[in-house]
């Protein structure tokens, strides 16, 4: 258990490496010719994950520190089957589940509780229609059959995840492919990642009016080395907590950002202005930012302030049903809710109302674990969160980065 006091944040952090994008490369170099050595790999478990995924479908794998090298399986002669146990990492299952496919390669597939809930049918199904055999179309299931080029219609919501997945398979098969989207890309900056990081194993991606086309017969060509760029998502996370401090006197400095980086949260600082303020009563429209809208929720949570946050439909279908998981953290923290059809409305009273060393329970939701504890600048009454490791999922060094810039909390 976690129990974290009142603090402010004050310092200089270097950006966290970006998860997204080390697990695209860490899957490219596996299907590249030769050994890839990729830089600056975050510490988390969803990397942790992939790494074991890579291991069962035959390849050689040297980590040491935050540097890793893949030497590759050998595309003719594939493992047969693949044992896979993807635990949380949803980015994980799509990438295997598609890759293995691609190259036939039958599977069985599971996750823990969390990934079993969350939503497999947008890639799944179209796969099916296109000659794999799944079990079922949520977790745990296994597959048989190889993937057939074609066309692969999406709705722009259904997930950069599961085009992401497609656009590093279908290179490898012998045909052509298109990818239709039938409406805007909810989250396009995940799929520009994806594209830029081909780009670097020599793959080819076609943009059309209409989505995407893939060229068939391509072949994974090794960079020789490949450097995870750092993280825009988890960086805002940190400038947010320092801006809600109140303060001028309070400031998080975050460096080594990727300036010519297609990653979203670029452009956050309109909204985080209002938060050097005493906020009671805010409207956010988080639709460019859909992350911190977790953390914008649980500053309100803390402080006991009035929020209304929209423009975020797709985080129902994250870890957790995050508007849900903080509605419900709210209520055990004396906050009324109602929750939106695309976000959350938090009914603050004016001041926290909660007792001293109040219990709460993120679910394992590292997204919800991380602004919760973040959300203690907005404190005057210590909480405690149930699963202290809450955040190893995406970065094992937050607790310690958090107590660095003058964090509080005790394990207990």
């Amino acid at each position: 258990m976690l129990v974290v006091y009142p603090s402010k944040l004050n310092g200089t952090i270097k950006a966290p490496a970006s998860k997204a994008h080390a697990q695209r490369l860490l899957f490219m170099a596996a299907l590249a010719d030769y050994a890839t050595v990729i830089k600056n790999v975050p510490d988390c478990e969803d990397i942790d994950t992939a790494l074991d995924c890579l291991t069962q479908l035959g390849c050689r794998i040297t980590r040491k520190k935050n540097e890793v090298t893949i030497d590759p399986f050998p595309r003719n002669t594939p493992a047969k089957f693949a044992d896979f146990d993807f635990r949380g990492s949803s980015t994980t299952a799509r990438l295997a589940i598609a890759v293995s496919a691609a190259l036939g390669i039958r599977t069985r597939c599971s996750g823990n509780v969390n990934l079993q809930k969350r939503r497999l049918l947008p890639l799944t199904s179209r796969m099916a229609i296109r000659g794999v055999k799944f079990s079922n179309f949520s977790l745990p299931l296994t597959t048989e059959g190889m993937l057939a080029g074609g066309e692969y219609v999406f709705e722009g919501n259904e997930g950069s995840q599961n085009i992401s997945a497609l656009l590093i398979a279908l290179p490898l098969l012998r045909n052509d492919s298109d990818i239709r989207l039938a409406s805007p890309l909810v989250d396009p900056s995940f799929i520009e990642i994806t594209i830029n990081s081909l780009k670097e194993f020599g793959i080819v991606i076609e943009k059309t009016d209409y989505g995407y086309h893939i060229p068939g017969k391509q072949y994974y060509h090794t960079p020789r080395k490949a450097t995870v760029e750092n993280d825009w998502g988890l960086a805002s996370m940190w400038v947010t907590a320092g801006a809600a401090c109140g303060s001028d006197d309070y400031c998080i400095t975050v460096t080594d950002l990727p300036l010519n980086s297609p990653q979203e949260y670029r452009d956050i600082y309109s909204i985080i202005t209002l938060l050097h303020y005493d906020f009671q009563d805010l409207n956010v429209d988080a639709s460019e930012c859909p992350d911190l809208a977790t953390l914008f929720a649980s500053l309100a949570i803390v402080k006991g302030a009035n929020i209304e946050i929209s423009g975020v439909p797709q985080l129902k279908y994250k870890e957790t049903d995050r508007m849900k998981n903080l509605s419900e953290i709210a209520r055990t923290m004396g906050q009324h809710t109602r929750i939106l059809p695309d976000g959350i409305e938090i009914e603050g009273i004016g001041y926290p109302d909660y007792k001293q060393g109040q219990v709460i329970d993120t679910k394992g939701d590292p997204s919800v674990f991380m602004s919760m504890v973040l959300a203690s600048v907005t404190a005057t009454i210590p909480f405690a969160i149930l699963d202290e490791h809450g955040a190893d999922k995406t970065d094992r060094t937050f607790l310690s980065t958090f107590k660095a810039l003058g964090g509080k909390y005790e394990i207990k």
